[in-house]
């Protein structure tokens, strides 16, 4: 419900903090007051147009913040959270501010956020209904939602604009794959021929650095067998070489330390060193006796690695991305191996989809007819009440011929993603008059009339948990007058009902009366609001019965 309303510098509002509660709200004063300034910052707040001709005089900028409380509604506040990534415990802030330059701002929960964003998020907390404001009744794509809330067929609703859903997802991938079938085919045969070329590649991680060290060795193994030999040549086996001399050396050495002790440490550096040339020199031969000059395997390497350089190159990626490109074509063949069977699978499912579709578009239509004879009566019943006693409602389920469609009553008929018919509101507000569309012939005071009957009627049902009117009791009085009081109270007990009056019989039944003044401060107006209890609500009635 709405909780709180503070305006700054918009219009004659210098700072107003207005705190809402649950229930029947009204707003009354004299004609001028402001009460219309009041409702018209609200709107605003819910994304209506913004104007900078309604920034106080004086000032820069103007704002306008409105905050909602969702405890009340967990599947709303649920659904808030998670288009907005962030926790609703301390409520919904909606703002907008307006600058002398001419821009508007919008903000929620004080981070700044686009117009539309506000807008589609205040589509869900609040319906507004006036002379100018928004009127969903006008909206003709809005009345099959009144229909559906009243027969209960909100769920099946979403259900069938699933089904359809799927069923045109469907049916577009199908008309692709037949349209461009040569093109499929090609695209169908280019990946399976991918698939095969990166199979039967074989490849393994590493084995390009493991294949690319063995041409190494193999394009110089001629420079590594010489080099072997004249290293193992000055070692051991040229005619001074280093193995003999040091060997001399060592066994005089050895021969020094058993005089001096002192050189035991030396001598044993000396004979490490002849051990470790001997073992090099004898690990060489092993290693050149296993070196093999073979340009067969050379040939063999380097076609190996042309092979994975050209499929490196020709997907752009190294042997881990080839192997993750091969898991990805894979995907994309559809497990299909040619644009036939994809036809086929395709056309399988689009039946099963249009079949579901069907049966539960006809389900929801025969139980919607059933539901708008009610409708209409009881809409009927409670215009009667509230001054409209000759009026005539009628709901007109509306379908329209396709001769692919779907078969409704022996026609074919289009779908929709709501179902098989299109639903619009019909009346007519005087005697022997024709009916036609709501928004044709009803005034602005009938059309709140006409919302709050439809209300009264689909109570708890309607979605959205507040309801403001702007002057719904326009042009009435007297019986109708505490009739459409007593109706706003009623519909309080399900939803947060906020309206401007100028009837004390529709004034009496609300729960909280707020009062709109236009005050001097200084030399400049400025607009006030007080809650009136006791004796202060006593008068503010009184004057009105005397204007009523």
């Amino acid at each position: 419900m709405l909780k709180k309303l503070v305006i700054l510098n918009y219009a004659l509002v210098d700072h107003i903090e207005i705190d809402f509660r649950p229930g029947f709200t009204v707003l009354t004063g004299e004609t001028g007051a402001g009460k219309s300034v009041v409702i018209g910052s609200l709107l605003l707040t819910l994304g209506g147009r913004a104007d900078r001709d309604f920034i106080r005089h004086g000032e820069n900028k103007a704002a306008i913040e409105t905050t909602f409380e969702l405890a009340g509604s967990p599947p709303l506040k649920r659904n808030i959270e998670k288009q907005l990534n962030n926790s609703m415990e301390n409520g919904l802030r909606l703002k907008r501010e307006l600058s002398l330059s001419g821009s508007s701002r919008a903000f929620i929960n004080d981070r700044p956020e686009n117009l539309n964003t506000l807008k589609e998020l205040s589509s869900h907390l609040a319906d507004f209904h006036s002379q100018q404001g928004q009127r969903r009744l006008l909206d003709i794509e809005k009345h099959i939602g009144f229909l559906d809330s009243f027969a209960g067929l909100d769920k099946k609703a979403e259900i069938l604009h699933s089904l359809y859903a799927d069923y045109i997802a469907i049916d577009q991938r199908l008309s692709q794959a037949r349209n461009n079938a040569a093109a499929m085919r090609e695209k169908l045969e280019l990946i399976n021929f991918q698939i095969n070329e990166l199979t039967g590649a074989d490849i393994n991680p590493g084995e390009e650095d493991r294949l690319d060290n063995d041409r190494k060795r193999l394009e110089s193994v001629r420079t590594l067998m010489e080099t072997g030999q004249t290293i193992i040549t000055a070692i051991s086996e040229a005619d001074e070489a280093v193995l003999t001399v040091l060997s001399q050396l060592d066994r005089m050495l050895r021969q020094a330390s058993k005089i001096d002790d002192r050189l035991e440490p030396e001598a044993k550096l000396l004979s490490e060193s002849v051990i470790n040339l001997d073992e090099l020199s004898r690990n060489l031969q092993s290693y050149l006796s296993r070196l093999e000059d073979n340009p067969q395997r050379l040939e063999e390497i380097n076609a190996r690695l042309a092979e994975l350089y050209r499929l490196r190159r020709k997907y752009d990626t190294d042997e881990v991305g080839l192997l993750d490109k091969l898991e990805e074509l894979k995907k994309q063949s559809l497990g299909a191996d040619n644009i036939d069977s994809l036809i086929e699978n395709l056309s399988e499912k689009l039946a099963e989809a249009r079949t579901s579709y069907h049966l539960l578009a006809i389900e929801v239509s025969e139980k919607r007819r059933k539901a708008a004879h009610r409708l209409e009566k009881k809409l009927i019943t409670e215009l009667a009440d509230l001054a409209m006693e000759k009026a005539r409602f009628k709901i007109d389920c509306q379908t329209e011929l396709d001769d692919n469609g779907f078969d409704l009553d022996g026609e074919k008929v289009k779908a929709f993603p709501h179902g098989l018919e299109n639903i619009e509101f019909l009346i007519s507000t005087n005697p022997n008059e024709p009916l036609r569309p709501v928004a044709k012939i009803a005034s602005g005071g009938e059309i709140s009339r006409i919302m709050l009957a439809l209300l009264t009627v689909i109570a708890g049902k309607y979605k959205l948990p507040t309801i403001i009117f702007d002057e719904i009791d326009t042009g009435i009085g007297g019986r109708t007058a505490i009739k459409l009081g007593q109706k706003l109270k009623e519909l309080s007990k399900k939803h947060q009902i906020i309206t401007i009056s100028h009837l004390s019989a529709v004034a009496a039944m609300a729960d909280h009366h707020l009062a709109v003044d236009k005050t001097l401060s200084g030399k400049r107006n400025i607009i006030t609001i007080t809650e009136v209890k006791g004796s202060a609500l006593k008068k503010e009635l009184a004057r009105m019965s005397s204007t009523d």
